[in-house]
């Protein structure tokens, strides 16, 4: 794991591996950048190359991710992360469905007798950190062939799960929430390109504005305009990675222009779009 050099800026890149199922990898430099209250639908597995993060999650839990760990976010976590150094950290991500990740398991060995659930998320663990960040190295290579991409990407994945994860009761975190929750998260998962308003929002939870606001956040873990907005910031991400100009994505995802998309895109990744897609 090479060091950076202390002038190297915020830097971020996006790719998809399509020998692994298409799973999307992000290897980034963090020297300022400070992540908003978010959470991801997959699994988010990555190895700290440098430095540490510290990392912040809804419930007020604390901690640091330091140089040479293993990271795990399980889906749906809302956290939050900032450099927990004066240089920032340097990480290698890559985001599995929970389906491509459960179907990898099932051809292995017998089916999973309920939902996947990480306990620790920060790991230490060398030699599984090592199988992932050699694997991550070598989907970044376009010199790789495909089928030992594929081969590395299982077997840290493999292993990852079985020295970590445990299984819980199948359960669906939308289910859990309060009627009046899931109607405006249902809600604003079909409409959140079309700029819907409060009162609408409001009006199909069947509460007033300002409950909605309140036992939203409470429960989800973010405001309804938070959750909206990092919806948005995640599709056009989707969107940018299959190709796609910037100002039609823009558009698509529900902003006027495309100024819009690259200022909360910024806020998200640390860098602009144009800077984030691997070439």
């Amino acid at each position: 794991m090479d060091r950076v050099p202390p002038h190297i800026p915020n830097r971020a890149k996006f790719w998809r591996e399509p020998a692994f199922a298409g799973i999307e990898m992000l290897q980034a430099t963090y020297r300022t950048h400070r992540f908003p209250p978010h959470a991801h639908d997959e699994f988010a597995f990555g190895v700290i190359e440098r430095g540490a993060q510290a990392y912040l999650d809804a419930r007020g839990h604390r901690l640091v991710m330091p140089e040479r760990t293993i990271c795990v976010i399980n889906p749906g976590s809302v956290h939050e992360g900032r450099p927990a150094l004066e240089g920032g950290w340097d990480y290698r991500m890559m985001y599995v469905p929970t389906a491509d990740l459960t179907n990898m398991l099932n051809r292995e060995r017998r089916p999973l007798r309920g939902t996947l659930h990480f306990s620790e998320t920060v790991i230490d663990d060398p030699q599984t950190m090592r199988l992932l960040y050699e694997a991550h190295c070598y989907s970044e290579s376009t010199d790789i062939h495909p089928l030992e991409k594929t081969s590395r990407l299982t077997v840290a994945l493999f292993q990852l799960v079985q020295r970590h994860a445990q299984t819980v009761s199948s359960f669906d975190a939308l289910t859990l929430l309060p009627g009046a929750v899931k109607r405006a998260r249902e809600f604003l998962d079909a409409h959140f390109m079309e700029n819907p308003t409060l009162d609408a929002i409001a009006e199909v939870a069947g509460m007033s504005t300002y409950q909605l606001i309140r036992v939203f956040k409470h429960s989800v873990g973010l405001a309804p305009h938070a959750y909206l907005v990092q919806r948005r910031v995640a599709l056009a991400k989707q969107l940018l990675l299959k190709g796609q100009p910037l100002r039609q994505v823009a558009i698509e995802v529900g902003y006027c222009d495309q100024g819009h998309l690259t200022r909360e895109f910024r806020r998200f990744f640390g860098v602009p779009p144009s800077r984030s897609r691997r070439q």
